[in-house]
């Protein structure tokens, strides 16, 4: 199955206003590439009309009973938890999606864990983020003191 790194945000910080804040100051701060990297209720009701009533998106998942909710999806589907980040670090990711990995640590390391749930989270600090993905960076050309510069 692999490593993951695995970020829960606490309860109290799974609002769509402060998880979108997050998200811009993500990439905005810290060099993330992606807009979402953990998930808003506002941007999980898209993906649920989008699996509803687009003709593809009504393709995924067809053994899924419709309507799809964004409580089902963040209950039944990790990626799509509210107020979650995941990665996989073990093979596979990108140095660019490796970006919001180190953004991730970063931020937690800066505000010292505060925001996030501790015992839902697993993998998200430096040491072992960059034991898995320094080599990807290192292969993209990325200048790794650069990346890790807090």
């Amino acid at each position: 199955m692999g490593r993951y790194m695995s970020v829960m945000l606490k309860k109290q910080n799974r609002d769509d206003h402060f998880i979108l804040m997050l998200n811009e100051e993500l990439k905005n701060e810290y060099g993330a590439n992606t807009a979402t990297k953990f998930n808003p209720w506002c941007e999980l009701q898209e993906e649920a009309n989008f699996m509803n009533k687009d003709r593809e998106g009504k393709k995924q998942c067809p053994g899924l009973k419709r309507p799809v909710t964004p409580e089902h999806l963040s209950k039944n589907f990790f990626w799509f938890t509210n107020g979650f980040f995941s990665i996989k670090l073990s093979g596979g990711t990108t140095a660019d999606e490796g970006k919001d990995a180190v953004a991730v640590c970063k931020w937690i390391i800066k505000t010292n864990s505060k925001y996030i749930d501790t015992e839902q989270s697993d993998n998200y600090d430096m040491d072992t983020v960059a034991e898995y993905l320094n080599s990807a960076f290192q292969d993209a050309g990325y200048n790794l003191d650069e990346l890790w510069k807090m």
